[in-house]
């Protein structure tokens, strides 16, 4: 081993002797002209590098810099407070030996202490299309960076293929997002050329640098394959990062960036064999920031973060939130995180109040939930006026803020006014000084509707078939009973009744604590206990015999007692912890729950969390948001961008796969009637045998169905919602197009690839006698005739509604993405 280690020396030595010595000034450009005056200051201890060697300059900003034989570019690791006057990289051109780096003064978005915010995004992919289609989205993040004072904004990579790199440069760079812009290279960004970062090295220059922003040391390395072979290696990143750790003052806080995750293990080792290797939690590592995968996510391993961002254009791979994430940093180089969503321009609705009707709490007051959102700047206040003939009975009233979208309070009224006509005026102030206002009429009427519950609802659309046909019928129009906050987004998890509760689960894509299993009083829409779990539910979650079950995105497994909200077990999953998540919602059948994927897929007894078979046979894939089906012991599991798998319930045993046609691209859950199932995936509606897996039909379809929601099979009817057509009724007999009910364009974008404008429904149709209940994405909750398509009736929530709902006797349960539970009741039997 040593004599390897000398010759490598001497190798290494041999070689730099052929490469040419470099050298040149890092200096304050006091009049921005580009080149050193004699009389401008240099700056001293400045990191620089030809991509292998690094050293700081002297007092007099001067440095030297042995060269190597794959040299390209001179860097400088830019100071903080300092942004250059034109790159912080030049490219080593024949002849020319001198490099300086001119740089200015910024201070403005770093606090004095160092704590700052930036901006990441990845995965823009922009290739194909006009700059004129990525406006919006790209003034979305520069009048955010510009009204919050971000201190730079980073991509992580897949610009995307040769046009994507010519073009994204002109659309996000320093100068015109009025910030510092740094990017990644990604697999998709590794194009045909001389060599695969060669395109990428003349619109945006080095693959690997560092940079400085307070006292964070920020480091970006490359993505080590792709579409085509980069002409880096491992170790040559390796070599570099080794020497630009060793100028570091102990204990610098660092933060790394990529365009992919560098382990899921708990440790972040960066080596190239057992000899050569950094420990970066050693470093002071705070966090490994990277795109690639289209989801949100962040992981906490030994020590640092691991932070992963999607698109800010379209919804993710495992329809993650169209977003990009803002970054505090505080003086120790601790993070915070916030999602922000694109394309939301001051958005404000009244969510309690709808057709002259709002309810009346038991105290006499009556709710006043308000969703609000703006993406470039965040809400700091809303209030409201009271207002009876003409006259403000209250006035510049504040609420309180719930979640990202909701705020509430609750107002009192005069009683001797019962009966009478009201107007609620409400006014959101955002930070950069701008404002929305809204204004809603009511009855105060004191009667409140009768809440007639008659079973459960324990899965997702009722049954472990998810079937989505209520016993029930629902008359129209239908009022609002009550409206409750469980202070956290609700994603896809549907609300179950069991023994008179509604329980839903909510998601916490920053990590900061707030994902729970919550219970609410189905007639009061008080909450009776609120479970914390470890971290986001993100699909459905079943319940029998007094038990509540639901998964997590890490692979904890929660049973919890319907009526005290105790814990009765847990389990943790053999699922991977990291990538994908965990998104599939789990089903409940015949006391048994079936939760996981891959090889954590599994079977397990509720009574006491005994796991009675556990697959074998297959693995995860990207994170799915279907839901696990049951029927006559046939068990539908899926991995997305894999296969489609069936199982037997009762032991285990794989029956069949399938992938052709489509499926693997299914984000619907099987919907099992009899002996088949009904599936929509890709382009594509499916009727399976589903003994056998053979398909019976396949309906290739006009529309985009890569969505989460399943198909309502009626007697006459098959009805879905899309990604951008809203909701679809097909004829049974004939699989013709029978009624299309367009919804309104997305609030934010989830489903695969798909951007604004469109009208997505993530939410599964349920029935009612002749009436289809969905949400849209829109943030609005509808009822549709389900022979006609028409509209019977709605209610806007002004938060988007990607999960589908409850019913029970004369009630409808409903969640939107602003974490709020509602319960509807027929209009007819008040007390």
């Amino acid at each position: 081993m040593v004599r390897r280690i000398f010759l490598f020396l001497i190798i290494t030595i041999a070689i730099n002797t052929l490469a040419s010595e470099h050298h040149g000034r890092v200096f304050i450009d006091k009049n921005k002209n580009g080149v050193w005056d004699g009389n401008e200051k240099g700056l001293s201890g400045i990191m620089v590098s030809d991509g292998l060697n690094v050293v700081k300059t002297a007092k007099d900003g001067t440095y030297i810099l042995p060269g190597h034989v794959k040299e390209k570019f001179i860097f400088i690791s830019t100071p903080s407070g300092y942004r250059p006057t034109d790159t912080f990289y030049q490219s080593i051109s024949s002849g020319t030996e001198s490099y300086n780096f001119p740089v200015q003064v910024y201070e403005n978005k770093i606090e004095k202490d160092g704590s700052h915010l930036f901006i990441h995004f990845s995965d823009t992919e922009i290739f194909g299309g006009s700059n004129a289609q990525h406006t919006e989205w790209v003034q979305n993040i520069r009048d955010y960076a510009a009204n919050e004072g971000a201190a730079f904004i980073m991509h992580t990579g897949d610009i995307c293929y040769a046009d994507g790199l010519k073009n994204h440069i002109k659309l996000m760079n320093s100068d015109n997002m009025n910030t510092q812009m740094f990017y990644g290279i990604g697999n998709h960004d590794l194009v045909k050329g001389e060599y695969a970062e060669q395109m990428y090295e003349q619109y945006y220059g080095p693959t690997f640098y560092s940079f400085n922003v307070g006292n964070v040391h920020y480091i970006m390395t490359p993505m080590l394959n792709g579409d085509y072979h980069p002409s880096y290696t491992k170790e040559d990143v390796y070599h570099w990062l080794k020497n630009d750790l060793a100028h570091l003052p102990k204990g610098t806080p660092i933060i790394m960036f990529c365009h992919n995750l560098l382990t899921t293990d708990d440790s972040f080792i960066y080596g190239i064999n057992k000899h050569e290797c950094i420990d970066l939690d050693e470093h002071n590592l705070k966090a490994w920031i990277y795109g690639h995968w289209h989801i949100n996510h962040i992981h906490k391993h030994k020590s640092a973060y691991s932070i992963c961002t999607s698109s800010p254009i379209v919804g993710g791979i495992d329809h993650a939130t169209a977003a990009f994430r803002i970054i505090r940093v505080d003086h120790e180089g601790n993070i915070s995180s916030e999602l922000r969503y694109p394309y939301l321009n001051k958005t404000l609705e009244i969510a309690s109040i709808n057709n002259l009707h709002v309810p009346v709490l038991d105290s006499g007051k009556i709710p006043l939930s308000v969703n609000c959102y703006s993406t470039i700047s965040p809400v700091i206040k809303v209030s409201y006026d009271c207002i009876y003939k003409g006259k403000k009975i209250a006035s510049n009233k504040s609420l309180k803020q719930n979640t990202n979208f909701n705020w509430y309070t609750e107002v009192s009224l005069p009683q001797q006014l019962e009966r009478e006509r009201f107007t609620i005026t409400v006014k959101a102030t955002f930070k950069n000084g701008e404002t929305a206002q809204i204004r809603k009429s009511f009855i105060f009427d004191p009667l409140k509707p009768v809440i007639s519950v008659k079973g459960d609802w324990n899965n997702f659309r009722k049954n472990s078939g998810h079937t989505g046909n209520a016993s029930d019928s629902l008359t129209m129009p239908l009022q609002l009973a009550w409206t409750q906050n469980i202070s956290s987004n609700i994603y896809m998890t549907s609300p179950v009744i069991h023994k008179g509760n509604v329980l839903v689960a909510s998601m916490d894509e920053n990590n900061t604590g707030k994902s729970s299993i919550v219970s609410i009083d189905i007639q009061t829409g008080n909450i009776n206990w609120s479970y914390a779990v470890r971290h986001s539910i993100k699909n459905s979650i079943a319940a029998s015999a007094g038990l509540l079950l639901a998964q997590d995105v890490e692979g904890y497994l929660y049973a919890i007692h319907t009526a005290t909200g105790k814990l009765a077990w847990e389990k943790k999953l053999n699922v991977k912890r990291v990538h994908p998540p965990l998104i599939e919602g789990v089903a409940i059948n015949n006391d048994i729950v079936y939760a996981g994927s891959g090889t954590g897929l599994c079977a397990i007894r509720l009574k006491d969390g005994k796991e009675l078979w556990r697959n074998d046979t297959w693995q995860q894939n990207h994170g799915s948001t279907t839901t696990l089906s049951i029927r006559n012991n046939v068990l539908i599991a899926s991995s997305h961008w894999g296969e489609l798998f069936a199982h037997d319930a009762v032991n285990g045993k794989l029956l069949w796969r399938e992938s052709k046609d489509g499926i693997r691209h299914r984000s619907s859950s099987a919907v099992m009637q009899g002996s088949v199932l009904y599936l929509t995936s890709d382009s594509s509606l499916f009727i399976i045998e589903a003994q056998t897996g053979r398909i019976l039909v396949r309906k290739e379809l006009p529309y985009n169905v890569n969505v989460a929601s399943s198909p309502l099979v009626t007697e006459n009817e098959i009805i879905f919602g899309t990604a951008k057509h809203g909701v679809i009724a097909l004829d049974r007999k004939t699989l013709n197009e029978k009624w299309t009910f367009r919804t309104g364009d997305a609030m934010i974008y989830t489903s695969p690839y798909v951007g604004k404008p469109a009208g997505n429904i993530e939410s599964s149709p349920v029935m009612a006698g002749s009436a289809i209940l969905i949400g849209g994405a829109d943030g609005v909750i509808y009822a549709l005739d389900k022979n006609k398509g028409s509209l019977l009736w709605k209610h806007v929530t002004g938060a988007p509604v990607l999960s589908s709902f409850a019913i029970s006797g004369n009630v409808l349960l409903a969640t939107d993405f602003g974490g709020s539970v509602y319960a509807f009741t027929s209009s007819v039997g008040v007390q």
